[in-house]
């Protein structure tokens, strides 16, 4: 046999579920169109005959089920799927209403839409079963109605993370840095502040241009002066009286006395001529004749005034 229901839609509402079903068009539409696979329903399930039938003529469901709709019997073993799962409540009943040909609505009291769901679609699978011959393996109503709750304990709880045995590396930034080590930073920045002494030998880091001025006017013009002091003897004479150099004579000058006789030379440095005898002999031969720059032959002779 094809399949006999087709479920085709679902719809959770804040109270209740309802689903539209289809009966296949190979199936019957009536119980008591398959007498024998009615009985192999209430064979697994005979609480069945048990339940509250409001809607029909009779008032328990035991007395109508041999000839009612196939969707009202869907109807009744999903509600007992959902009694023998004890987390339903007290769900007795549903409602089951024609809404087009072999098409059906059932409404269902829904506690949990995962429950009630799941409760639908195994009912159409023992039906299924049922109106199919009944072959083995036959239907576990009890398992069915435990796997239906531990379909809903599954969703509920959350997953367990698995167990981390291995140990958390250590993080390289969640130790501080050790006291001496400020300390050192510390001592080394107040050190750049002491003053530089006469034993202590300068840092290398290079001063202000202004001081860096400063220092070397220091440390040069200061030994100068010492050592120029201790070169220096005291003079007894005062400064007023010492002489003036004579200005240096000019370059022609120099020449011209390069010409003259020698300083050292001591005849013509002790006797010199008197300038009498040169001006009383202007007739002299030796006069005329010299050459020399320098000599007195184009001086004008002097005149004796009697």
């Amino acid at each position: 046999m094809a399949q006999l229901f087709d479920i085709i839609k679902v719809t959770v509402g804040p109270r209740n579920l309802e689903a539209v079903v289809a009966v296949s068009p190979d199936a019957p539409l009536l119980t008591s169109e398959d007498p024998e696979g009615t009985e192999h329903v209430l064979e697994i399930m005979p609480g069945l005959v048990d339940h509250m039938c409001l809607g029909d003529a009779s008032s328990s469901f035991g007395e109508v089920v041999a000839d009612t709709e196939l969707a009202h019997l869907l109807e009744h073993v999903t509600v007992e799927l959902l009694a023998q799962t004890n987390a339903a409540g007290d769900v007795t009943g549903g409602q089951t209403v024609e809404v087009d040909e072999r098409t059906y609505k059932i409404t269902l009291a829904c506690p949990d839409d995962v429950l009630v769901a799941g409760a639908l679609s195994s009912a159409v699978w023992i039906l299924q079963w049922a109106y199919s011959g009944g072959g083995e393996p036959e239907p576990d109503v009890e398992a069915i109605a435990s796997g239906l709750v531990d379909l809903v304990d599954s969703l509920g709880e959350p997953e367990s993370e698995p167990e981390d045995d291995s140990e958390p590396l250590d993080d390289p930034f969640d130790d501080e840095l050790p006291y001496e080590e400020e300390t050192v930073v510390t001592e080394f920045v107040d050190a750049a502040y002491e003053p530089i002494t006469e034993d202590e030998p300068a840092d290398d880091e290079p001063a202000d241009w202004d001081e860096a001025d400063d220092l070397s006017d220091t440390a040069v013009t200061e030994p100068v002066a010492d050592e120029a002091e201790k070169d220096l003897e005291p003079v007894d004479e005062p400064v007023d009286d010492l002489e003036e150099p004579e200005p240096a004579a000019d370059a022609d000058s120099a020449e011209d006395f390069d010409d003259l006789d020698d300083p050292d030379d001591p005849d013509s440095a002790d006797d010199p001529e008197p300038a009498e005898d040169q001006a009383a002999d202007p007739d002299s031969d030796s006069d005329l004749e010299d050459d020399d720059p320098w000599g007195m032959k184009d001086v004008p002779r002097p005149h004796l005034v009697r």
